[in-house]
């Protein structure tokens, strides 16, 4: 082999390796090419115009994680990632998939009213709560999809930093057992029936709870 050739090939293998770290993720379904596979929330945000108040959520199966703003993550070839903005009435991310996407980890109650309530027995909640891991109810209306859920519960009762209760929080009963109720609403319009998800209404939910007050 050549001295030309050794060259060639090195070049092709550097070329190669490039590649391999350069990916494409969907931000907010827009695509966006990356340099490399792991990178900051900030960075992800700057690049899709998100302003950093804002919460991102990488899509996982079953449940959306978290990415912050300092956080490094590291993205697979085609991974989506979807951001929220971080107030008391959230506003919901079309996306056409299954009504009942998010529900994985959820045990379903049916209610003799028609009503379901959907239970995740072991939700962790951001760092400002305590306790840090509760069992988390949101009701789904008889006539859900079409109709959006509202409100969502916890139990325990828990706590913010500075030992006060969340927010708008108030207490109340629900299949025989105490629970923290978030008087928190969606948008009016921003359930969409045929298009908006059950993954949807949660990203939503940890978005108000992301304020962390």
């Amino acid at each position: 082999m050549t001295a030309l050739d050794n060259k060639n090939d090195k070049n092709n293998n550097d070329n190669h390796g490039h590649e391999d770290r350069g990916i494409h993720v969907f931000i907010n379904r827009k695509r966006f090419d990356l340099p490399d596979s792991t990178v900051t929330g900030r960075v992800l945000k700057e690049l899709a115009g998100i302003p950093p108040t804002d919460v991102l959520f990488l899509r996982e199966p079953g449940k959306d994680v978290v990415v912050g703003n300092d956080e490094k993550v590291t993205l697979k070839n085609g991974d989506h990632l979807y951001s929220q903005p971080p107030a008391d009435y959230g506003s919901v991310s079309p996306e056409a998939s299954s009504v009942l996407d998010g529900l994985d980890g959820f045990t379903l109650h049916r209610q003799p009213d028609g009503w379901t309530f959907a239970i995740d027995d072991a939700y962790e909640l951001p760092d400002a709560y305590t306790p840090r891991v509760v069992r988390l109810l949101v009701k789904l209306p008889p006539t859900f999809p079409d109709a959006e859920p509202d409100m969502f519960f916890v139990t325990p009762i828990v706590r913010v930093t500075n030992g006060a209760a969340p927010r708008g929080t108030s207490s109340t009963t629900l299949l025989g057992q105490g629970w923290q109720q978030f008087s928190w609403h969606l948008k009016p319009g921003a359930w969409m029936p045929g298009v908006s998800t059950f993954r949807d209404f949660m990203r939503c939910v940890r978005s108000r709870l992301e304020k962390r007050d």
